[in-house]
């Protein structure tokens, strides 16, 4: 605590001591100081145990500055203002200092001379909380700094300068590490973390008929699987997951998302691509605000925005404004924890609590994205802003034109062909009413007429066959200064009828919310980005004329940002081990983990950011899998795990549960076999084209939903309808993630509903039978050469010999059957050893 106040009273310049007369110092000791100290520093100092509403009143900046209110406390000569007068002078019943009594009149007199005298005081420091403190020296907002490599009693071990500090750890510990995983273990474990499927029982004999040593054998078959298409249906995974990823908006109305699929698409084919993370990064932020060399580059980048406005909307939300500030604060809460693990959404009423992220600075975020315009394709008759979606192609706003003019036109036609048909019709009524057969015997005003119906029937097909086929669409989010002028007149007209909203700027500052009542503006905050790095790297200038999405993408890709790099190494490490380096993924802010090789940690993230990798997610994937701490095996040593029994200090592979996808699609992969992805991108994309109004198909009950919608495909599960509040079992059963959260890491758990869900899918048992087919449609006839076929194709290795028999004489006793072949697969499918990677 000493330290503490030792850091918090340093001067600076801007605290520096003021000139006094000797008058104004002699009252502020003798009738100012001593109340303070007396009353107040119990709760309102420095080295309070616990300080209240965040206001500090040992220092002439405190004083002023206030607390958790927004308000200043003391404003120099005026008392009325001040809310410390206020609060002494008992005139708010919800806020009376001191709690234990009011202060005698006198007293309070005194601090009212004080405040119009010009609230005089010589004392100087820096206020400082001390979580403010502690945050300037937490040691993930310290720049990232490359370590030398430690000295290793056995310098030896090491294959890459990750396995350094690992050894080091362990030696420092007294420690060793288990010795290293064979090929079968190897290649099974690269497989399902690469791509979510088991290795063939042909890529397994090739591994292993490998002559080149080890490493080099092993090299051949990352570069293999990170070649793989299933790379990026794997790994895009994981990112959907930090992306909130769904394909409906959830909340009170569930509205579907009918182009989400597009954006998923995109995750996939970046992951495949290898675009670089920096890229990766800025065009999810910012796509659209990047130049382009094709159509096909501008469609793809402005999918990429999707990350923005993909997440959960309140579409029955009554008030306007309200609901824009909820879609900012979700925008805000995702950028901030996927790219930096800050839950920065925190500081919407107020300052964070832990992290030093002003309330300012969240609406600085929030001015930020309120100057964007969420084309989100759906809506509700309540909320309508984000129905319009981004049309695709070299032209597709011009195509959007030229539909609604052809359209108009067709109307037009149509409209003048019913007047000549009622002008028709006049002259057909009186040949009626005289008995007279028109058809046989028409007039020759009336023959003239039925020529111009037929005439304008005519212009009515082709009228209508002149509208263009509509382009395709996607979910996007652009700067409101890209809205042509006639469309923005519409979003100002609907402003204006409502009144709860003031008239709209497209590009402007947002308020501070009193306490993130939306109905209590402050001051606006000028648009812009986290202030807690701005003495380790410079803050980006926001122009007048544009949102600052494009400078926030710069920000957070540059390499002199301690965060961005150490982030996303470390989600790489948490999905390659099980566990980051810092355990808690999403959260590197005060209330996180520490981690556990903080020199490794920053080592990879420089390697990541730098030359080395520049960027690059397969390379930083393939350098970890290539280490020698991942390519240890999993026993267990007891000296080891008397001391370490959570493997922080990766003395071996620690086992990990596999996720539902995974499962799923290696049931699949071994029974039946695996799909091409969908052509349409989605059951939901296609179920919102059959209805007359796609964009107003809510989800409703989940018994109506699942009419539509159908798990009995054969396509990966990254393609499977993903809805909020609407789950199939198969993912739900094995811990789908909340996709109306950010997810790094998902919490795996092991219940009896994932046993019987093993016992009694009609999936598992489809699958086994299918494997079962396979297995019996052919040589070799004999049960234990087959429980080989088995073991290989479903685990990676060859069955023991106690395995062997025990299959042997199952399925013996079920007269070497499908049926008992098919009961024996599905034993080894629902066993620990098939979801759990090792």
């Amino acid at each position: 605590m000493a330290v503490m106040m030792a850091l918090a009273m340093t001067p600076n310049p801007g605290s520096a001591q003021v000139t006094l007369t000797k008058a104004e110092r002699d009252f502020f000791e003798t009738k100012i100081r001593p109340v303070l100290v007396e009353h107040c520093h119990g709760c309102h100092a420095a080295d309070a145990d616990e300080v209240k509403a965040d206001f500090l009143l040992d220092t002439r900046t405190g004083i002023r500055r206030g607390g958790a209110s927004g308000r200043d406390a003391v404003i120099p000569g005026d008392p009325s203002g001040s809310l410390l007068l206020e609060a002494i002078s008992y005139g708010n019943e919800d806020l009376q200092m001191p709690p234990g009594g009011k202060l005698p009149d006198a007293v309070i007199a005194d601090f009212e001379t004080w405040i119009a005298m010009g609230a005089p005081d010589p004392r100087g420091g820096v206020s400082k909380l001390p979580r403010a403190i502690a945050a300037e020296h937490h040691w993930a907002f310290q720049p990232v700094e490359k370590p030398e490599l430690p000295e290793l009693t056995n310098p030896d071990w090491p294959r890459d300068r990750i396995d350094h500090f690992i050894l080091a750890r362990l030696e420092a510990e007294n420690l060793e590490p288990v010795g290293d995983a064979d090929r079968r273990t190897l290649i099974r474990r690269a497989t399902l973390e690469l791509t979510g499927l088991p290795p063939t029982r042909e890529e397994i004999a090739d591994f292993l008929a490998d002559p080149a040593p080890d490493g080099q054998a092993f090299a051949k078959v990352v570069d293999r699987l990170l070649d793989s298409p299933a790379f990026g249906e794997r790994w895009g995974r994981h990112w959907l997951d930090v992306a909130r990823y769904a394909e409906s908006s959830g909340y009170s109305r569930n509205m579907l998302y009918p182009y989400a699929w597009r954006y998923r698409d995109w995750v996939i084919q970046a992951f495949n691509e290898d675009k670089p993370y920096d890229r990766f990064l800025t065009e999810q932020l910012a796509g659209d605000l990047l130049p382009a060399d094709s159509s096909e580059q501008r469609d793809a980048r402005h999918i990429a925005t999707g990350f923005l406005t993909i997440g959960p909307k309140t579409l029955n939300e009554g008030d306007p404004l309200l609901f824009e500030l909820n879609v900012a604060d979700d925008q805000i809460d995702a950028t901030c924890r996927a790219f930096l693990a800050l839950t920065a959404n925190c500081a919407r009423c107020h300052d964070h609590k832990y992290d030093p992220i002003p309330t300012a600075d969240y609406y600085a975020l929030a001015g930020i994205f309120r100057s964007s315009r969420n084309l989100a394709g759906t809506s509700t008759n309540v909320r309508s802003e984000h129905e319009k979606a981004f049309a695709l192609g070299p032209d597709g706003e011009g195509l959007l034109k030229k539909i609604e003019e052809a359209t108009a036109a067709a109307d037009q036609a149509q409209k003048t062909y019913l007047e000549i048909v009622k002008e028709r019709n006049a002259l057909r009524e009186p040949l009626e009413k005289k008995g007279i057969d028109w058809k046989k015997n028409p007039t020759p005003e009336l023959e003239a007429a039925e020529a111009e119906v037929q005439r304008h029937q005519d212009l009515v097909r082709s009228a209508k066959a002149a509208i263009p086929e509509p382009p395709e669409f996607a979910m996007a989010v652009i700067d409101a200064s890209a809205i042509p002028d006639a469309e923005w007149e519409k979003v100002v007209a609907a402003a204006e009828k409502d009144r709860k909203l003031p008239k709209p700027q497209r590009i402007a500052d947002s308020p501070v919310f009193d306490k993130g009542l939306h109905d209590q503006p402050l001051k606006p905050v000028p648009r812009g980005t986290l202030s807690l790095f701005d003495e380790i790297m410079t803050a980006p200038a926001i122009p007048a004329g544009q949102s600052g999405r494009l400078q926030l993408a710069e920000w957070l890709a540059d390499p002199a940002n301690p965060l961005t790099a150490r982030v996303f190494v470390n989600r790489v490490w948490h999905h390659l081990f099980g566990t980051g380096l810092v355990e808690t993924v999403d959260n590197f802010g005060l209330l996180g983990a520490s981690p556990s090789h903080p020199e490794l940690l920053d080592d990879l993230a420089l390697r990541f950011s730098g030359d080395e990798m520049q960027w690059s997610m397969k390379r930083l994937i393939r350098t970890i899998m290539l280490s020698r701490a991942w390519r240890l095996a999993a026993t267990v040593n007891e000296k080891n795990h008397d001391t370490d029994p959570g493997n922080r200090l990766l003395w071996r592979f620690a086992p990990q549960r596999l996720e539902g996808e995974a499962i799923r699609d290696s049931l699949l992969f071994v029974g039946a076999g695996l799909d091409e992805p969908p052509e349409d991108g989605s059951q939901v994309f296609t179920i919102s084209m059959k209805q007359a109004k796609p964009l107003q198909r809510e989800i409703g009950r989940r018994d109506y939903y699942y009419q539509d919608i159908d798990e009995n495909v054969r396509c990966r599960s990254v393609y499977l309808p993903m809805a909020r509040d609407v789950l199939f079992d198969s993912l739900k059963v094995f811990d789908a993630p909340d996709p109306n959260l950010v997810v790094g890491g998902r919490k795996l758990t092991t219940v009896p509903t994932q046993a019987l869900f093993l016992m009694n899918s009609p999936l598992v048992l489809e699958q086994a039978e299918a494997m079962a087919e396979r297995i019996t449609a052919g040589k070799p006839y004999n049960p234990g050469q087959r429980a080989q076929a088995v073991y290989e194709t479903l685990l990676a290795r060859k069955p023991s010999p106690e395995e062997t028999a025990l299959m042997s004489e199952f399925v013996l006793a079920g007269g070497n059957s499908k049926q008992a072949w098919t009961e024996a697969i599905q034993a080894v499918m629902a066993s620990g050893e098939f979801r759990t990677v090792y």
